[in-house]
């Protein structure tokens, strides 16, 4: 059985609805019930607004927790964060340590494809020594 374009349960004569929420009447009047023919409501009846769902709960878990992270996030992190930059920006750059040239380090086969081809990648002056920049090993006559 067709109601405005939809179907209703033909035995029956009614929608079939969940226990939770008791059936609605069809707008503007109509029965429901129609015997095999085509029921719609008149032209002139304009759709009403939804009833509100009695089985939707009236509280929304977790409504309001952004003022929780919002308090979070100005309270702790970004205290911590100031911090943190205060004491970075406090410190003295650290300097290069004296080095010690052994046989098994900075050892360059062939010359890397950038640069003067005596740097890695990722050298650091500040930090990283070169090949002949350190002193030899004190000699171990034992």
């Amino acid at each position: 059985m067709l109601y405005c374009g939809k179907f209703i349960n033909s035995r029956l004569g009614v929608r079939t609805y969940s226990l939770c929420c008791p059936p609605r009447q069809p707008p503007c009047g109509g029965s429901g019930k129609g015997g095999g023919r085509r029921i719609c409501p008149p032209t002139d009846c304009k759709p009403k607004p939804f009833a509100p769902n009695p089985c939707v709960p009236r509280y929304h878990h977790g409504k309001d927790t952004w003022k929780k992270y919002r308090a979070l996030a100005m309270f702790v992190c970004v205290p911590i964060i100031i911090i943190q930059a205060i004491r970075a920006f406090g410190q003295e750059p650290h300097h290069k340590e004296p080095c010690r040239d052994y046989e098994y380090m900075r050892i360059r086969t062939k010359r890397y494809p950038w640069g003067s081809g005596n740097e890695t990648f990722f050298h650091n002056d500040h930090f990283n020594h070169l090949p002949g920049e350190c002193e030899p090993p004190p000699l171990d006559c034992d």
